[in-house]
């Protein structure tokens, strides 16, 4: 983000720079303060409007959480391609949701991979927005049993109190090794990078090429 985003997220983003006494700075923060903690396909919330402003109830009828399903038909045989299925999935769930909410009409608030002032917008989506949305997705993925190779994680946070960031995370069950899901950085309908934690809490912006999923879901929204 930049001196753009509003007061309300800088805060926030201090109390989780506060919270983060871990390497990787893995926190609760914002998902026990915007997250309903158990969604279900039938009923959980979506965070928008920048700093989770303002939230909208959703619902996802039996055909509608089928077509999230089928995605991981037939399961993945190795965590790579778990990954790539997670994030269509993710990429799914946004379309869903998007349009029972407003938030899959223009969400393009980036230039060079910043996130610039929403204008008021409350249809627009921030780091924190999209990284509470995303775990709120991942974990309905997770308790539904379709995952083989990875758990939900906590979200994690990077940056500085001036130019805050923070991203949903996978671990693997495995070997251990983290992945930042982070959809803030791309435009709608685009496959969410994936990058090994580390990596993202590394140079800012991240490197691209080092994402497991560039391809583009369903084309390009691009304004």
């Amino acid at each position: 983000m930049n001196l753009f985003h509003t007061l309300g997220g800088l805060v926030t983003a201090l109390a989780v720079s506060a919270c983060a006494s871990n390497s990787l700075n893995l926190s609760t923060t914002f998902i026990d303060r915007y997250a309903e903690l158990n969604p279900t396909p039938a009923s959980f919330v979506e965070c928008r409007g920048f700093g989770c402003a303002e939230t909208a109830r959703v619902s996802l009828n039996d055909a509608a959480w089928r077509r999230v399903t089928g995605i991981f038909k037939p399961p993945a045989k190795d965590a790579l391609s778990e990954r790539r299925k997670i994030a269509q999935a993710v990429v799914l769930m946004q379309r869903l949701v998007g349009a029972q909410t407003g938030t899959a009409v223009h969400q393009w608030t980036h230039k060079d991979m910043m996130i610039v002032s929403n204008r008021g917008d409350p249809t627009q989506l921030d780091c924190i927005d999209e990284a509470v949305n995303t775990w709120t997705y991942m974990t309905m993925m997770e308790r539904a049993n379709l995952f083989r190779f990875h758990r939900v994680a906590q979200l994690s946070y990077g940056g500085t109190p001036i130019d805050p960031r923070n991203t949903a995370v996978l671990q693997e069950t495995a070997g251990g090794q983290y992945f930042a899901v982070d959809p803030s950085i791309v435009d709608f309908g685009v496959l969410p990078p994936i990058l090994p934690l580390a990596t993202w809490l590394g140079d800012w912006p991240p490197d691209l090429s080092a994402s497991e999923t560039q391809a583009k879901a369903g084309g390009d929204k691009r304004r």
